[in-house]
């Protein structure tokens, strides 16, 4: 009867990281679903305001090496509770904004509550599991990321009756929820002392910077499928009004191939299969331009296809995490390192595919997404596993 109640409880503990997931991203990219409203009310330039779309992934660049450092320290449970804090106390501050310096400092906050949360939630799935388990646990926890964005982009864009004050307050509200459930729910990991030879000895680990950019490639090709190129000004002028649900299908996908491709990846061992996914995800790409080029509502399927594939491999990647030879103690330092790079690709992702669309356009930048997922592939090829499923 323990055993059962042990093994519900993780599971229950899964769901409330894939809440707390989602709160973190919904306050992420509520911002873009009121960028017009925002930008006019505090005078805010086109160009700043991208910047300050991006200021939160920035903020998790630099902040989760640290926040592996308090994983360790503190325990899971402990630090991502002050995380949720910063990230709340950031997100609300955003409402009381009154120029773009203030919007910048409070959007800054929040980014590095971003980062202190987000870098527990593998440690969770790592203590909470068993290896062959992994896969599909990051999956239940990373499918908040695309649900956070439904959650702001569809409802977000029909609140027009609120001022977007009253919606950044009513976005950071899901902390509110997500604070007490992780609270009651959460156990906390064993700590261990941490020393500087600690991490000399992590950051030694060559599989660990492997996987890391491998998932740095993943997260640009992911910025790609969802965000730029629904908005990308050839799909602006197939879709109009159409774009916000082209993204909802999109992310919707990416939450089926979390949560169901990790299901199937084992019977056919997880690095084929994220490799596979990762050239299916290329393909897919490569026929989205063709059927954008000849105005084809086909435009739609090959999206939500890439979106699917591409799904499937985030989970696969956070398993890989366990399996590069990382001591479990040591796990939340090197959670911190993969999750600072794998970030560089987010904050660098729409600087190129802006700079590539201005000079070589639409095929230059289906040319970055599905190159980046090629990229991928290979690097997963090179991924030496200490324990291969």
């Amino acid at each position: 009867m323990h055993a059962l109640y042990l093994m519900q409880h993780k599971w229950k503990i899964l769901i409330v990281a894939m809440f707390v997931n989602l709160s973190i991203w919904a306050g992420d990219i509520i911002p873009v679903s009121q960028a017009s409203r925002i930008s006019a009310s505090l005078a805010i330039s086109p160009g700043y305001y991208a910047f300050l779309i991006s200021l939160p992934i920035l903020m998790m660049v630099l902040f989760s090496i640290p926040a592996g450092f308090l994983v360790v320290r503190l325990g899971a449970k402990r630090t991502a509770t002050y995380g949720m804090l910063i990230a709340f106390a950031g997100a609300a501050l955003r409402g009381f904004a009154w120029n773009s310096l203030s919007f910048t400092l409070f959007t800054a906050i929040y980014g590095i509550g971003m980062a202190v949360t987000f870098t527990n939630l593998p440690k969770i799935a790592e203590y909470e599991f068993p290896a062959k388990e992994q896969s599909i646990a990051s999956g239940v926890y990373m499918s908040g990321l695309p649900l956070g964005a439904i959650v702001a982009l569809v409802p977000g864009s029909m609140l027009g009756f609120l001022t977007w004050q009253e919606i950044i307050f009513l976005y950071s509200s899901l902390f509110l929820i997500a604070l007490p459930l992780w609270l009651t729910t959460a156990r906390d990991v064993p700590v261990t002392p941490v020393h500087g030879a600690d991490f000399v000895q992590v950051s030694k680990n060559r599989g660990l910077w492997i996987l890391s950019v491998a998932n740095m490639t993943l997260l640009i090709t992911y910025f790609g499928v969802t965000t730029y190129l629904p908005m990308q000004k050839n799909m602006q002028a197939l879709l109009g009004p159409q774009t916000s649900l082209l993204i909802a299908s999109v992310s919707a996908a990416l939450v089926f191939g979390l949560l169901f491709l990790p299901r199937i990846s084992g019977r056919f061992g997880e690095r084929r299969s994220a490799i596979v996914y990762q050239l299916c995800t290329a393909g897919f790409l490569i026929l989205f331009f063709a059927a954008l080029h000849f105005n084809s509502p086909l435009v739609w399927v090959f999206s939500i296809l890439a979106g699917v594939f591409l799904g499937g491999t985030i989970p696969l990647f956070f398993a890989f995490l366990t399996r590069i030879g990382v001591r479990s103690e040591m796990f939340g330092i090197a959670s911190g390192i993969f999750v600072s790079v794998l970030n560089i690709g987010g904050f660098l992702a729409p600087v190129l595919a802006h700079a590539i669309d201005f000079n070589l356009g639409l095929a230059g930048v289906i040319a970055l997404f599905a190159g980046a997922s090629l990229a991928g592939a290979v690097l997963t090829l090179l991924i030496p596993f200490k324990n291969e499923r």
